[in-house]
């Protein structure tokens, strides 16, 4: 593979990263931005927040469900968005499990299964706490606050 295609490769993963990173409060773009972001979805791999392409499972209802949670999930700062993107993609860990609970009779992976849905609703349940106890958002306190 040459340099040149390399980087150029490299560019669109790139681009269509930043574009599944960057959410889309712009409305100028809006009318057009529909039609970008099914190009940029096939060209990404479906990452943009759009129903990823690809062979259909008995997961890709639920995956599509998170990944658009995901992309939807913002917060004041990078702290609380983290928190909200994570829960989403712990539901989605809890809805794929659900799928091989209902059609998978192998017993070590229904046993892995239910302990991804303990493990993932505790941390879950962590995860919205902190988001009740945190202080609000123009009031974090930061080392030069408090001192």
């Amino acid at each position: 593979m040459s340099i040149t295609f390399k980087t150029a490769l490299s560019g669109v993963a790139l681009s269509g990263l930043l574009m599944a990173c960057t959410p889309a409060e712009n409305t100028e773009t809006a009318a057009s931005g529909e039609t970008e972001m099914a190009a940029n979805a096939e060209m990404s791999g479906g990452m943009s927040g759009e129903k990823m392409s690809g062979p259909q499972t008995p997961f890709t209802p639920s995956e599509d469900k998170m990944h658009q949670d995901m992309m939807q999930a913002t917060g004041a700062d990078v702290q609380e968005t983290y928190a909200r993107k994570m829960i989403a993609h712990h539901r989605g860990a809890i809805e794929m499990s659900e799928v091989v609970l209902r059609e998978n009779p192998d017993a070590q992976l229904r046993a892995m299964a239910e302990k991804t849905i303990a493990d993932q609703g505790r941390e879950i349940t962590m995860l919205e706490q902190w988001l009740e106890q945190r202080p609000a958002a123009g009031a974090v306190t930061t080392p030069e606050k408090a001192g």
